[in-house]
């Protein structure tokens, strides 16, 4: 009999712990943006330099008054990426797509990290991070296009940055969108991941909506969209339901075989030349309409 009432007390006492962290979860949901949204590393280890990359540490502050660190890497082409990396890490993680991008495609590209990653100060979060790709649009336009011009801007997100590249596409006149392993939102990924949770919890557990869907509707700027195949984290479905929302010259590139970090490994040279065939293909102004390829 005692050994019941002890398990019963034990059942009892468990479920008032799960009760409360997630009561105190609910009504802290940055807790969970900051656990399962972002995971910034500040430790900067390798630069350009290490493959043999000529740069620029550049440094830009935003509206709210965080200074941000980025590289800017000169190139033979008349246009620039501006690249904005997933949730993990920050730029030293990324040096050798920036190699292979630098060299098969040969456009400039600035990559930066968002607040609380790397070099950069602050704590990320939606809003946040949204202003830091504003502050590195504006910072672009007034290190290589004087003019304000941004028709020789390319912006490149994948993942996490996706979602900030396609909110800045909706609001700046680009050269074009690429945009990897996209999702319609936050929600959404977390209903993926946990199908049998009730929405209205995710809606609570998030601060971090990142609902690209809308913001996709009022893009006007041609699109790329690049997917593994098999990716694991984002299923290729998501980027599918994202390209077929957007009613401009757009253009599909599913990699076979490839899940979410691997594409360009999987795909090899051919994943640089559809970048640049796409850039190619790009209709005029003249000609601009809605197109698919």
């Amino acid at each position: 009999m005692r050994v019941l009432i002890k398990k019963k007390t034990f059942v009892l006492i468990s479920i008032a712990m799960v009760s409360f962290v997630l009561l105190f979860i609910l009504r802290e949901g940055v807790l969970l943006d900051k656990y399962f949204v972002y995971f910034p590393d500040p430790n900067l280890a390798r630069t350009p330099s290490d493959i043999g990359l000529d740069f620029e540490d550049v440094y830009f502050t935003t509206e709210d008054g965080y200074k941000l660190h980025g590289w800017f890497i000169p190139g033979k082409g008349d246009f620039t990426f501006i690249w904005f990396h997933g949730n993990a890490g920050n730029i030293g993680d990324r040096l050798d797509y920036i190699e292979l991008l630098h060299h098969n495609v040969g456009a400039s590209i600035l990559i930066f990290d968002y607040r609380g990653y790397g070099l950069s100060e602050g704590v990320p979060s939606e809003p946040g991070l949204h202003l830091d790709g504003y502050a590195a649009m504006d910072f672009l336009t007034d290190h290589l296009y004087p003019e304000g011009n941004a028709e020789n801007i390319i912006l490149l997100g994948r993942s996490l940055g996706s979602a900030v590249a396609i909110k800045l596409a909706s609001i700046y006149e680009v050269k074009l969108l690429v945009i990897e392993a996209p999702f319609p939102s936050i929600v959404a990924l977390a209903k993926h991941n946990y199908p049998y949770l009730p929405e209205v919890l995710f809606n609570r557990m998030f601060k971090a909506r990142y609902d690209s869907r809308l913001a996709m509707e009022s893009l006007r700027v041609p699109l790329m969209v690049i997917h593994g195949g098999e990716d694991s984290i984002v299923p290729i479905k998501m980027g599918r339901k994202l390209y077929e929302s957007a009613d401009v010259p757009k253009y599909f590139y599913s990699v076979d075989g490839a899940d979410h970090n691997d594409t360009y490994i999987v795909a090899g040279v051919d994943y640089f030349e559809q970048i640049k065939s796409f850039i190619e293909r790009l209709p005029t102004e003249g000609e601009f309409k809605t197109q698919q390829y």
